[in-house]
Parts: structure tokens; C-alpha cells; sequence
């Protein structure tokens, strides 16, 4: 389960050092970076992804909508390897999209981690805190 989040930075052959609080929820040396759908990057243990990619290949190809996200979910997801110093090497694609620079906020999102460019995450982080409260409310969380 991944949860937290923590500031990172990004070397100069566009890897990062996945960190202590998130590596043990990988069981293997795959993993899968995926465009997020807040301009992030996600990155998704093996099981997870073949998981959630079951769910997105199994819409209907008849239907507009489900052939665009199965395109724009399938076009956008990158098989990555975590070397043997922990490290995984962004697509560069996904860094452009995403506009991730070198200073990074890795969050957990129980199933997944989000990748985030330290910048825009604090922007959205403020915006999304200060309706943190009416959010949930909104969504029966209480």
C-alpha cells in the first residue's frame, strides 16, 4: 500500500531513486509508467498494471470514447525497470507531457505512485486542500 509523499529529485539521466517508504510494494524488476490523469506520470507495480490494463482493454471497441482511452492509456504507458540501485528511468515522453523537472513530489495513492513536478504539485495541492473539506462532504466521505 502506498501512501505519503516525498520530494525527490530527478539526476541527470532522467532517473529517480524510488524510495525506502514505497520500494518494498514492487515484487519484481518491472514496473509500468503510465500517463496520469492530472499531469502526472503514474508508476504501477507488475500485478497492479496488468490489472488495471485488463479493465481498459476489456471496453467496448465499438464505443468512440472507450477506443480514445484505451489509445491514449495504452500509447502512454511504458514498461520500466528498477535497477539494482533502486532507480527507475523516466520516459521521456511522459516527462514532457507531464512536465516534470528535476525537483519531484512522489506520492502514494494506495495502489500506484504519482510523479509529480514539485511546482505544479504544490499548486494543486494548495487549490485542492482548501476544498479538501466540502470535497468530501460532496462525495458522502463522512
Amino acid at each position: 500500500m502506498f501512501y505519503g509523499q516525498k520530494d525527490l529529485a530527478i539526476d541527470d539521466k532522467s532517473r529517480l531513486v524510488l524510495p525506502s517508504l514505497f520500494r518494498d510494494e514492487f515484487k519484481g524488476p518491472t514496473c509500468y509508467a503510465s500517463l496520469g490523469m492530472d499531469g502526472c506520470i503514474e508508476i504501477y507495480p507488475e500485478e497492479i498494471y496488468l490489472e488495471r490494463a485488463k479493465k481498459i482493454t476489456n471496453l467496448n471497441d465499438f464505443d468512440p470514447k472507450a477506443r480514445q482511452v484505451k489509445r491514449t492509456f495504452l500509447s502512454n504507458t511504458f514498461s520500466v525497470q528498477i535497477d539494482s540501485h533502486n532507480r527507475i528511468l523516466l520516459p521521456k515522453p511522459l516527462a514532457l507531457k507531464t512536465k516534470v523537472g528535476k525537483k519531484v513530489v512522489v506520492v502514494g495513492m494506495f495502489d500506484h505512485l504519482e510523479i509529480w513536478d514539485s511546482e505544479i504539485f504544490a499548486s494543486n495541492a494548495e487549490a485542492a486542500e482548501s476544498t479538501f473539506s466540502e470535497d468530501a462532504m460532496e462525495l458522502n466521505l463522512n
